[in-house]
């Protein structure tokens, strides 16, 4: 999280993030021209310069309707027997305002068929999101940590820190004083649903551990 004073905090019931998944962007393979038919595409993923996976994809020359096979290997936990996966996408092309197509994967996920510009590798094949049910960075963070945001955007708009143990700034110059007072109040309620929050996290962690 962002800011002095904020701090991370355990989530038992996190989900998964798009973020933390390998993916594959139909988009950049279009863009780079990859989606020629007949022709092979590599993608390498990596980490804090590791890297963590790898791929090989082509167009069915012949498929209708058009598909794109995506080749690569899993494994399931780390003591799992890794296994070569061959993994057919039906490509959709929709019309653009401005003229041109632009490219969709059909997400091949049971009962799924979503129109879909991204796949995750989150299990063993590459999927949309909602099948995996991930959630955006954004959207993990808990009401705890949305209301400290709240009150440190507001700290830092009037001038001071976002440093929640430092006093809350004076009226800067220029501001009304009822704006400023408003402010203070949003604050007041932002910092408050925090703390609360805090105390929540804080009973569950100790029933957890104890």
């Amino acid at each position: 999280m962002g800011g002095e004073g904020s701090g991370n905090w355990y989530r038992f019931d996190k989900k998964t993030t798009t973020g933390e998944c390998h993916s594959v962007d139909v988009r950049y393979l279009h863009r780079e021209g990859l989606l020629t038919p007949g022709r092979w595409f590599s993608l390498r993923w990596s980490r804090a310069g590791r890297e963590t996976g790898s791929m090989r994809g082509v167009v069915s020359r012949d498929a209708r309707p058009e598909q794109i096979i995506l080749h690569y290997r899993h494994r399931s936990g780390l003591g799992g027997e890794w296994e070569d996966v061959r993994e057919p996408v039906h490509l959709s092309w929709t019309a653009c305002n401005f003229g041109g197509e632009r490219p969709w994967f059909i997400c091949p996920g049971a009962g799924c068929g979503r129109r879909v510009a991204v796949l995750y590798g989150s299990g063993r094949y590459f999927l949309c999101r909602h099948c995996y049910d991930l959630v955006y960075e954004s959207q993990r963070e808990d009401k705890m940590h949305r209301a400290l945001r709240r009150a440190q955007k507001i700290r830092m708009l009037l001038g001071g820190s976002a440093n929640m143990m430092e006093p809350f700034p004076e009226k800067p110059k220029g501001i009304h004083h009822d704006t400023y007072m408003k402010l203070f109040w949003e604050h007041h309620e932002a910092e408050t649903e925090q703390l609360t929050r805090m105390r929540e996290w804080l009973d569950m962690f100790e029933k957890k551990v104890g």
